[in-house]
């Protein structure tokens, strides 16, 4: 992404105009999604799409960067806030991936894998990796605070994300039965998170 355009800021209002539009416009179409589209879902002139955000594939990656905004975690993690922290984290993600929009884009983005390789390959880290690097980052100050125990933070943070998901969202992508419902999405989360705390337990202090 080039930081001039990165940078840039602009209007709050048209900016989330612009995001709704690409989000919509992937989940119908997927990477087939030109800034002409854009420009015309949002009424604008692809001059300005250009002048904000510099490219397709630039724009692409600030909507999915932005969209990993709402994952929050806390700065610091403490024993009293680690569980509820997680589980809110793990509630809110399976909540993201649980959205039609989210479901259809994944259809269509997995279909045009070989078409776009690179833009794909470009998305995934932009939104696979840089969450698995965040929440990294996290439980690495949670193992330093003594909350869990000491191993590699990244190897941790994608047994935890798999862990989160499990396997409803491929249920979601082949229309089979799955957790359709925010009370069993919760009851999910809470056992994801109970069993990744069991597994890094800081060891008992010696007697």
């Amino acid at each position: 992404m080039d930081p001039a355009h990165s940078e840039r800021p602009a209007d709050d209002d048209r900016h989330r105009q612009v995001c709704d539009a690409v989000r919509a416009l992937i989940a119908e179409q997927g990477l087939q999604i030109s800034m002409d589209a854009v420009a015309a879902r949002v009424g604008c002139s692809k001059q300005t799409l250009y002048a904000h955000y510099g490219s397709k594939r630039a724009l692409l990656l600030r909507v999915v960067s932005e969209s990993l905004a709402t994952a929050r975690l806390p700065p610091v993690p403490t024993a009293d806030t680690l569980q509820a922290s997680l589980v809110a984290f793990a509630e809110e993600h399976l909540a993201r991936l649980a959205e039609p929009a989210a479901v259809g884009a994944a259809r269509l983005v997995s279909a045009q894998a070989l078409e776009y390789p690179e833009d794909i390959a470009a998305l995934y880290e932009g939104c696979v990796g840089t969450l698995q690097a965040c929440l990294a980052g996290w439980l690495q100050q949670a193992m330093r605070r003594g909350l869990l125990r000491h191993d590699d933070p990244h190897f941790a943070a994608e047994l935890l994300l798999g862990m989160i998901v499990g396997l409803d969202f491929d249920r979601q992508r082949h229309l089979v039965p799955h957790r359709a419902s925010p009370e069993a999405r919760s009851q999910w989360a809470q056992f994801a998170i109970d069993a990744f705390l069991r597994a890094f337990a800081p060891p008992s202090p010696l007697s």
